[in-house]
């Protein structure tokens, strides 16, 4: 039978390999995804809209695989399969949730971004600031 020393390093690599891999599924499923409403954001300007794509994907796996690794320690005594399964189970459920709360935070910021830049339409004047306005005054 296995030793508990074995059986949390088994758990512990299962954990990183899940957490790893959908961490990388979601930072790629936004990336993709998040790019058309970016250029839409930013006014068909899409290579800001790439550069802010990648610095939000960046900071997403910095985040996340932070948040992972810093979760993976365990003060539970694991003597079965079963507290095994069950603490990865918690584990893996509370990244879940995080990694959502992720994707709606950045969906938060998407669409303040993209009503920033319709609402900034809205703001601009009538006419071209360095444009000359004639007026004439009747007599």
């Amino acid at each position: 039978m296995y030793s508990n020393e074995t059986t949390i390093v088994v758990s512990y690599i299962i954990y990183l390999i899940i957490s790893v891999t959908l961490t990388v599924w979601v930072a790629r499923t936004l990336h993709k995804r998040g790019a058309i409403f970016l250029v839409d954001a930013f006014h068909g300007n899409a290579e800001l809209a790439a550069s802010v794509n990648h610095l939000l994907v960046v900071g997403f796996y910095l985040i996340n695989i932070g948040f992972v690794s810093l979760a993976l320690k365990t003060s539970q005594v694991i003597t079965n399969s079963r507290a095994a399964i069950e603490m990865l189970s918690d584990k893996m459920g509370f990244i879940l949730l995080v990694l959502g709360g992720m994707h709606f935070f950045n969906l938060l910021v998407f669409s303040r971004i993209r009503k920033h830049g319709q609402n900034s339409e809205l703001r601009r004047p009538p006419v071209a600031p360095d444009a000359l306005l004639r007026v004439t005054v009747p007599r």
